[in-house]
């Protein structure tokens, strides 16, 4: 009975703990991979946690692997193996040289991610121009004051040039969204926002500071202090291709 004891190790013995109990218990001992995937499982429920807590927040560059191993106490493979499977659920996205970022807060928003990342972008495009004339329309109608004094702040950091203009700009289009008064809406928008954002952070990033592209966000204010929903879907359509220009594969 003692070698059973012997055979509950803790994550920082488990691999000298896992060969003594192979050699005096192998029948009862689990195959070494299974017992492995099972670390990686519970490594992962904690990253997730993380992030529906808001400890890592969407946008945010998750720890480096070296600290995040040393966090966890697990190998290399372990944390590996966890990353991936948040990764292939959406909630995680890796950026070749520069690190793996959070995408998505809840499982609704993760499956909707996943989807973007196995389709084109020009459909992508598509999506988030339909979504975006249907958002700017219902906000026109929807709109209050304190909605147009929020997206006049946020287009004024974009004119001020004050931190980066995709968040500036992403927080001009969130207001826009909010104003809707609908929260699906919202969380779509929110998602197919973040994944453009973060893939094409680099061609985006001077292009909100454009005079064109503010020009096209001051007549879109414009028309949510007229209400008017028809002139909202036109400008909204100029400012989805003007983003669209130069995108790889658009």
């Amino acid at each position: 009975m003692g070698h059973r004891k012997h055979m509950q190790p803790d994550a920082a013995t488990a691999g000298s703990a896992r060969a003594d109990a192979e050699t005096v218990a192998a029948p009862c001992t689990p195959p070494a991979a299974p017992r492995r995937r099972s670390l990686a499982h519970r490594v992962r429920e904690q990253m997730e946690e993380y992030i529906r807590s808001g400890q890592w927040q969407v946008g945010q560059r998750i720890p480096p692997e070296p600290e995040l191993i040393r966090h966890f106490g697990v190998s290399h493979n372990t944390l590996r193996e966890a990353v991936q499977g948040l990764i292939h659920a959406g909630m995680l996205m890796a950026r070749p040289g520069d690190g793996t970022y959070v995408t998505a807060a809840d499982r609704l928003d993760a499956a909707l991610a996943h989807r973007l990342q196995q389709a084109d972008l020009s459909r992508i495009l598509e999506a988030r121009l339909a979504i975006e004339k249907a958002v700017v329309a219902l906000a026109a109608q929807n709109r209050n004051d304190e909605d147009l004094d929020r997206m006049q702040e946020a287009l004024q950091r974009c004119k001020q040039r004050e931190g980066d203009g995709i968040e500036a700009d992403m927080a001009f289009h969130t207001c826009v969204a909010a104003a809707t008064r609908n929260p699906i809406l919202c969380q779509i928008y929110r998602v197919i926002a973040r994944y453009l954002s973060q893939h094409f952070t680099s061609t985006l990033r001077e292009r909100q500071y454009e005079p064109e592209a503010l020009a096209l966000h001051d007549e879109l204010l414009s028309a949510m202090r007229r209400r008017d929903a028809d002139a909202a879907r036109r400008i909204i359509e100029k400012i989805v291709a003007f983003d669209a220009r130069d995108l790889p594969g658009a």
